[in-house]
């Protein structure tokens, strides 16, 4: 166990963060590629992070579990290593990026009412993730290229889908489609799916109008996942049992309709790699008493 002072509240400004050079002093916690964080502000921001958490947040003896240092700690290397890939490009995070960013966060169940030093922290990481992925997404007519070769090779399921409850009904359904209704109406009207107010829309994390293929997989019926595979895009799937739940049909939609929310997922993978590359080659230093910094994992772990 660590144990840490406990502090008055103070706000931890973004800019504090990711410093524009490393420090003078022997008072750093970590340091990456010529910027650093203090023993000082990592305090703080575990003490800010623990409060948060109300009466679980501190032991009885007023320590905390070393993990939380060092979950901290790879968050703050990464976010600092993703900084500089954004320099690298001549891109710098905006107030407009931190608006945004604590808009989708505080949306999240209790991150609005925790310690203004994290949400800090964690805005700052989310807006500069954010924006690596805009700047590493691919344009326009390779994102195209790479969404019509299907779900499982571009890594984006974005369908609209409508779920009844018996063979007969989803018959139905597909003679309506099939005479020329537009599916979001069909959807609207007879979907048991709460997606039918949207017209059939599966969102994602943030109201993205698209899914990651690998986050469908991992949480729908495998017939769904099958009918992705024999559905082309815009085009509307055969009917499908969803074994315990339904019938569906699936629509893969235009890439015109999700070009904008495939930005976020193409851009992410892409900037994913490129920070992993990054991280591989950065010069990253942890005081030894976090911790160590494990290149393989891409983690802070502790010394044993």
């Amino acid at each position: 166990m660590l144990t840490f002072r406990r502090i008055a509240p103070i706000v931890v400004a973004a800019s504090v963060l990711v410093l524009p050079a490393c420090s003078t002093t022997s008072n750093d916690a970590a340091r990456v590629d010529g910027r650093s964080l203090s023993a000082d502000e990592l305090d703080d921001l575990i003490v800010g992070y623990a409060e948060s958490a109300g009466e679980g947040g501190f032991n009885p003896s007023g320590t905390v579990s070393a993990d939380l240092a060092r979950n901290l700690l790879t968050t703050w290397v990464s976010t600092t290593v993703n900084v500089g890939l954004l320099e690298a490009a001549g891109v710098s995070v905006t107030d407009e990026d931190l608006s945004a960013a604590g808009q989708i966060l505080d949306a999240q169940p209790g991150f609005a009412e925790a310690d203004e030093r994290v949400r800090t922290f964690f805005i700052w990481n989310a807006a500069v993730t954010a924006k690596l992925s805009e700047v590493f997404a691919p344009e326009l007519q390779e994102m195209e290229s790479l969404y019509e070769s299907g779900a499982s090779s571009s890594g984006a399921v974005c369908v609209r889908a409508i779920l009844v409850a018996t063979k007969e009904e989803i018959d139905a359904v597909a003679l309506r489609l099939f005479a020329g209704e537009e599916f979001a109406d069909v959807a609207a009207d007879v979907s048991i799916d709460p997606s039918g107010a949207d017209g059939g829309i599966l969102t994602g994390t943030a109201g993205s109008n698209c899914l990651e293929f690998s986050n469908v997989v991992e949480s729908v019926a495998p017939s769904f996942v099958d009918a992705l595979g024999a559905t082309a895009i815009g085009e509307v799937s055969q009917p499908f049992e969803i074994t315990d739940t339904g019938w569906a049909v699936v629509l893969q939609r235009p890439f015109d309709e999700v070009a904008d929310d495939l930005v976020d997922i193409f851009g992410a993978q892409a900037s994913q790699t490129a920070s992993s590359e990054a991280l591989a080659s950065a010069r990253i230093w942890i005081d030894a008493e976090y911790g160590r910094w494990n290149s393989t994992s891409g983690t802070v772990v502790s010394l044993g």
